[in-house]
């Protein structure tokens, strides 16, 4: 077989690899600066002047504990670029966020490819992780939870190439990257441990046949060695006592509760450390297209069907296994949030890298279906279920492109789409990322050489005047509600309107989610 032979399979994943990194190249200036993006750029320049200069504040200022295995990357561009203005560093770090993100999907393209033996399924599958509404536009501004998604996505597939071809150098590539993924979020020590336990199983089973042990052990040896020499390597933090300030680390996540404000859940403020149980189920549900939650649930009981109907087959190094790992990627990390009191906030971010695991339960049904005697034998039935699951991925496309730049405050229809229910029942653009839209709005629309401006949280406000061109950016004045020409407001904290007069608003699905209005001195008044 040829070169070119080999490749054609994987041409429609590069091609779509292309297409949308030549629209994330055309719209990545769209984005504004999330809140937490500084707070996060903060402890990656601490580890890199710690690693390139002995600079001791990573380990004497308070810390979140979370690594910074892709913050230190993205320092170290900023410094290779000579990148002083803060624009520009925030645009090269979320177009570099966002490439990531490209080459997780077309990872996951060529993981489903191997898995299904199917190139339509392959492609259903880059689309589905591409255009998840919330996870695309997050790819360009959440350089935490957005990162380790893509990172945990590429560690599935290379698994799956791993476990297949049974090779030392790749157990510890696999490693690698499985240590590098936890260094972003301490949460990939828990792919690391089913993957071990995957190579046990293959030990024990080489016992059985009587085989050498040696292969098995060189292995597990070369996995172990690659996650731990990657991990230590990439994280800074623990480069003084491995073991102790992991151990402290993982504590302190596991109960993170460094943030003590309130969240919007159906009309009503909860404190955040007080949030019910349903949280989570209740925005997964909501916030992903409705097609694939079904598929996706319906998946996890055939697989577990499947699992119990022949146990044996999935302690053996096939295809079948994989199927089994993927509800344990998916459920595992629920389980533990309920089982450590974890706090999760600002919709359901701090697990979006269950979504892969999801993706694939959901595919595992449509594969079932296709290969279906009943299907097989008539055509239009395969194109029937295709054009299904085409039609589902074409409604998300065209509500990402209305709402375009904020994919993010996507909702299903399982929630009312009625004027403003959203914006008073659930929190929408959390990190105020839309108050870029807001002050490109302004200057757009006022000639004044001096623009007065404020708002309720001055923090995001100033990260997105930073954000603009430096002309732009001296125009505008952040100042006092007494002094301001111009109130934004994104409605976090405060979903009801303010008494004042309106100039300008972006709705998505009938609600508000950034509004300017038009105010004289004195005149900040709540309705």
């Amino acid at each position: 077989m040829t070169i070119k032979e080999k490749l054609t399979p994987y041409f429609p994943g590069i091609i779509l690899f292309v297409v949308f990194l030549l629209i994330g190249l055309f719209t990545y200036k769209d984005y504004g600066v999330a809140w937490d993006e500084p707070l996060q750029r903060g402890p990656g320049l601490m580890s890199y002047n710690y690693m390139f200069h002995g600079n001791q504040e990573l380990f004497q200022k308070p810390t979140d504990n979370h690594g910074a295995g892709f913050e230190i990357p993205l320092i170290v561009f900023e410094k290779a670029m000579g990148l002083k203005d803060v624009r520009g560093i925030y645009l090269m770090r979320h177009l570099v966020t966002h490439i990531l993100f490209l080459l997780s999907a077309l990872a996951f393209y060529i993981l489903a490819l191997r898995l299904f033996k199917n190139k339509y399924l392959a492609i259903i599958a880059f689309l589905l992780l591409a255009c998840a509404p919330r996870l695309y536009a997050h790819s360009y501004f959440n350089s935490k939870d957005l990162p380790f998604l893509s990172m945990f996505t590429i560690c599935l597939a290379f698994a799956r190439l791993t476990f297949s071809k049974n090779k030392p150098y790749l157990y510890l590539i696999l490693g690698l990257l499985t240590g590098y993924a936890t260094s972003i979020r301490i949460m990939g020590i828990m792919l690391f441990a089913f993957l071990l336990i995957f190579m046990f199983i293959d030990l024990v089973n080489d016992i059985i046949k009587k085989e050498k042990p040696t292969k098995g052990l060189l292995n597990i040896g070369m996995f172990v060695l690659g996650s731990c020499a990657l991990l230590v390597a990439a994280w800074p933090y623990l480069w003084k006592s491995p073991v102790h300030n992991f151990a402290e680390s993982f504590s302190k996540l596991s109960r993170f509760e460094l943030w003590n404000g309130s969240i919007l859940l159906q009309g009503k403020f909860i404190e955040a450390a007080k949030l019910p149980w349903t949280y989570f189920p209740n925005w997964f549900i909501i916030a992903n297209p409705i097609l694939w939650l079904v598929a996706g649930l319906v998946g996890f009981g055939w697989i577990l069907r499947d699992f119990f109907q022949k146990p044996l087959a999935y302690f053996q190094n096939t295809i079948d296994r994989n199927f089994i790992l993927y509800p344990a990627c998916f459920l595992s990390p629920i389980l533990s949030v309920y089982m450590f009191h974890s706090i999760i906030y600002d919709d359901w971010r701090h697990l979006y890298f269950i979504y892969p695991s999801f993706i694939l339960m959901g595919l595992y049904v449509v594969n079932k279906i296709l290969e279906s005697d009943f299907v097989k034998k008539n055509k239009t039935y395969t194109k029937v279920v295709l054009g299904v699951c085409g039609l589902q991925i074409a409604l998300t496309c065209g509500f990402m492109v209305q709402a375009h730049p904020f994919q993010q405050v996507y909702f299903n229809q399982m929630v009312s789409h009625d004027e403003e229910y959203l914006r008073k029942n659930y929190e929408m653009d959390y990190w105020g990322v839309s108050n870029y839209q807001a002050l490109k709005y302004i200057l757009n629309n006022d000639e004044s050489k001096k623009i007065y401006v404020t708002t309720i949280y001055p923090e995001i406000m100033q990260n997105n005047i930073d954000m603009l061109e430096e002309e732009d950016r001296n125009r505008l004045q952040l100042v006092h509600p007494d002094s301001s020409e111009y109130f934004i407001t994104n409605f976090r904290f405060h979903p009801d309107d303010f008494q004042m007069q309106e100039e300008y608003s972006f709705k998505v699905l009938n609600s508000t989610v950034i509004r300017v209005y038009r105010q004289r001195p004195h005149n900040f008044k709540v309705k």
